[in-house]
């Protein structure tokens, strides 16, 4: 059985465990990380998609009932109402539960990979920063960012001006910002920020001095020229492995990260193929 590890649990790391596990469910695959759920700068990012060139785009989702129920009474007229198909329901996030597959999660802080030596036959780094010096990347730099969430039920569209103030409607919360400090690593909040993002916001949507504010947020998004999406082989415990890279994404890990996931995932069942590690054993 190969046997992967996946280093970094923020929105990368995890797009990247899962995807592994869907395309080789026969690999021993175990996720190591120092950080999980709201100490990753993926839970408190905004997580705004922003690729469509074309300025249109148009958002679907799904309505979900716990017993079959008859189809709504709008369903004869609405464009792209129908029921879910078998196969889509398997793909709906509880079905891809990580640790419900046989998935591991340690939580461990590493200090060098050395303390892995030996124990994988791939390692998937989605450490974001730590690749800085986990793996010598000179060429990450942190970007920190300010934001606020507050409560403001009335609001229900997105906001972006020319200054990258940004207001973003969610599901319980409304997402004000931001900021951007190259090269700064300290998670202190500053209020200072809080009060221009506020002024700003106000500015576009002057309701939102009304609004309550949910918590203040600070994060540091892993910034380099290009992200590294590729496999690098190194040696470690007095053999040659494949380390499949993915991190440097910046602001845009959210947005990214189920593509960059499904690449990487492939990119570790070429390596898996070429390294002549264990048989992976298909279920079809």
């Amino acid at each position: 059985m190969a046997r992967i590890c996946v280093l970094g649990a923020g929105v990368v790391g995890l797009s990247s465990a899962v995807n592994i596990q869907s395309i080789l469910p026969e690999a021993d695959i175990t996720l190591i990380a120092d950080q999980f759920n709201q100490e990753t700068t993926s839970d408190g990012a905004a997580g705004h998609f922003d690729a469509n060139i074309a300025g249109i785009h148009r958002t679907h989702g799904y309505k979900l009932w716990r017993t079959e129920t008859p189809p709504p009474f709008h369903s004869s007229f609405d464009y792209g109402c129908r029921a879910l198909s078998k196969s889509e329901l398997l793909r709906l996030p509880g079905n891809y539960t990580f640790t419900n597959k046989g998935g591991k999660v340690i939580r461990k802080k590493l200090i060098s990979v050395d303390e892995i030596a030996g124990s994988y036959d791939v390692i998937v780094n989605c450490t974001g920063l730590g690749s800085r010096k986990l793996f010598d990347d000179k060429e990450l730099v942190p970007i920190r960012g300010h934001l606020i969430r507050v409560k403001a039920p009335w609001i229900k569209t997105l906001f972006i001006d020319e200054d990258d103030t940004y207001i973003f409607s969610g599901q319980d919360t409304v997402v004000l910002g931001g900021t951007y400090e190259r090269g700064e690593y300290r998670l202190d909040k500053d209020q200072r920020y809080y009060d221009d993002i506020m002024a700003q916001c106000c500015r576009l949507v002057p309701s939102l001095k009304h609004a309550e504010v949910e918590r203040t947020w600070v994060g540091l998004r892993p910034w380099r020229p290009s992200v590294r999406l590729e496999v690098e082989m190194i040696s470690l415990g007095g053999r040659r492995l494949p380390v499949v890279h993915n991190y440097g994404h910046g602001a845009d890990g959210v947005c990214l990260s189920w593509g960059c996931g499904v690449e990487a995932a492939n990119l570790v069942k070429q390596q898996l193929t070429k390294t002549g590690a264990p048989r992976l054993v298909s279920k079809l």
